[in-house]
């Protein structure tokens, strides 16, 4: 898929041979829209030169971890959660992967991938907890972008905050600073997650329009449609660079009964493909 090149930072440099490592989860691109949503352990890297990784993708049946919705059966790609580790398989494909994804070993010895501090990732932007087999592309493939405030707990889920595009770039998107824009995402709607998108926070010293303490999304892991620039937009402040996760943390609200919840789009109907699993 042919996507544009970002404004200041080449990712491509981020996923070279030399990047990959043992022992490494990497996510990969899918055959639906394209994003990032396949995830891949690497046992080894056998070569760098002809590049040649030994890899096992890693695969889920259910989302019973968060909810009882058929997401998975409904033709739906899992993105968060627990996985099992399928077949060995040799990969010779460097162009097939996105990023390097935090990973720990669940209590049942699975592989666990949840939303971290720090982290961007797309969301649903019209996740319904009815979607199903019949819910349109057109409902699906619409997004919105978030940064990641807070681990990921099962008791409160995970605060996200938005992120909005910076005026005249294609790339750039700055952190929504306002606590009411700050949303918790509880457990059971953990599966509002679409893709990790790989981001680079510039320092200034990329080129001289370069908007310290702002976020460079990947292209490659980003919609189109969130890709045109922009010649005005809200006036939301650009964090100060060095302190941009602490101005954003600062407006996590308490947890609290009271506190403002994503809540489910109305439901609409579409097609998707199915999971590859074991």
């Amino acid at each position: 898929m042919s996507v544009p090149d970002p404004d200041f930072h080449d990712f491509d440099k981020d996923r070279s041979e030399s990047s990959f490592g043992d022992n490494e989860v990497w996510s990969a691109y899918d055959d639906d829209d394209g994003m990032p949503r396949f995830y891949a352990l690497i046992h080894k890297v056998v070569c760098r030169d002809p590049f040649k990784l030994r890899i096992s993708w890693l695969n889920s049946k259910t989302t019973n971890e968060f909810s009882n919705m058929d997401w998975v059966g409904s033709g739906f790609y899992k993105t968060c959660g627990e996985f099992r580790v399928g077949r060995h398989e040799n990969c010779k494909s460097m162009n097939s992967f996105s990023q390097k994804v935090n990973w720990a070993k669940s209590s049942r010895g699975s592989v666990l991938i949840v939303p971290q501090k720090g982290d961007v990732w797309a969301l649903y932007k019209n996740w319904s907890s009815d979607w199903n087999e019949h819910t349109h592309d057109e409902v699906v493939h619409k997004y919105d972008m978030v940064t990641v405030v807070d681990d990921y707990n099962e008791e409160h889920g995970v605060h996200v905050a938005p992120l909005v595009k910076v005026v005249g770039f294609k790339t750039v998107f700055r952190p929504n600073l306002n606590p009411e824009a700050i949303k918790r995402i509880p457990k059971e709607e953990m599966l509002r997650f679409s893709h990790r998108v790989p981001n680079h926070l510039l320092t200034g010293l990329e080129a001289e329009n370069a908007p310290k303490g702002c976020l460079e999304l990947d292209t490659a892991a980003t919609p189109l449609e969130l890709l045109q620039v922009i010649t005005e937009g809200n006036e939301a402040p650009i964090p100060n660079g060095e302190n941009a996760d602490e101005e954003v943390l600062q407006a996590v609200p308490n947890s609290s009964s009271d506190e403002e919840v994503l809540q489910d789009a109305p439901n609409s109907s579409s097609d998707e493909g199915s999971e590859s699993s074991d």
